[in-house]
């Protein structure tokens, strides 16, 4: 489970399974068969204590942001917080346990409060991957520096289909020419929780994210395969790329 920050959805696992709860209220599902599909696909996530605890969580949160929190899902995720079961995972950085900490005490007083009204969640339109496997692209970057990723495979599901990238150890301001481009070498993340991170999957894209990358005419061969890959939402891109390259 790649994890990148203290916050709920700031795992690969409670990311994934928020977009996922939210497309099936959106496919129509009511929220106790909701429910029972996330606890299906997460099944041995709830058999490991660390992981069952991030499951609890995240579907504690999105429910109540959706108006669908119910009683059962509450009294795991209080118990989670009280019992002090997710701290346990949070203990080589003290200042991280103690970031971890305030957010548990925000989420309890948030999923103790009166919910909101049932919210309408849009069907979720199947991702397209305009992208062949060894194509290259650049990314701009808050700060207008440009990143490249290359695409490594594929990952299918219910969503549509994603690329999987690996990211190239390059930024500059103009895209270099392709005998550099050549030379590259794979760009590692940082390493957290006897954790770094090679490939990421992109998700969520659309026009909006469109307009900050730029297709090269280059196809080169992947270093990786694209299995065991991290999962990145366009919409945190930055951030995610901030926290684990110290690209920004």
């Amino acid at each position: 489970m790649g994890v990148w920050g203290t916050a709920i959805f700031s795992d690969d696992t409670s990311s994934d399974l928020r977009e996922e709860y939210r497309s099936l209220i959106g496919d129509g599902l009511d929220p106790a068969a909701a429910k029972a599909r996330i606890l299906e696909s997460y099944k041995s996530s709830c058999a490991d204590p660390s992981e069952s605890c991030v499951v609890w969580l995240a579907l504690a949160a999105v429910q109540w942001k959706l108006g669908r929190l119910d009683p059962h899902t509450l009294e795991h995720a209080l118990h989670v917080i009280d019992s002090g079961a997710d701290l346990a995972r949070w203990t080589v950085n003290p200042k991280d346990r103690a970031r971890r900490q305030v957010v548990l005490e925000k989420l309890r007083a948030e999923i103790t409060s009166p919910q909101p009204p049932a919210k309408k969640v849009a069907r979720q339109v199947l991702s397209e991957c305009r992208w062949q496997i060894g194509e290259l692209f650049s990314y701009s970057l808050l700060s207008g520096k440009l990143i490249l990723f290359r695409v490594i495979g594929h990952r299918t599901d219910k969503g549509g289909t994603y690329p999987v990238c690996e990211l190239l150890d390059w930024t500059g301001d103009a895209i270099p020419a392709e005998e550099v481009l050549r030379s590259l070498a794979i760009k590692s993340s940082r390493s957290l929780h006897n954790h770094a991170i090679t490939k990421i999957m992109l998700v969520g894209f659309s026009k909006k994210w469109g307009k900050r990358i730029q297709d090269l005419d280059v196809t080169l061969p992947p270093v990786q395969t694209p299995e065991r890959s991290s999962v990145e939402h366009f919409k945190y891109l930055d951030r995610f790329l901030k926290y684990w390259f110290d690209l920004e």
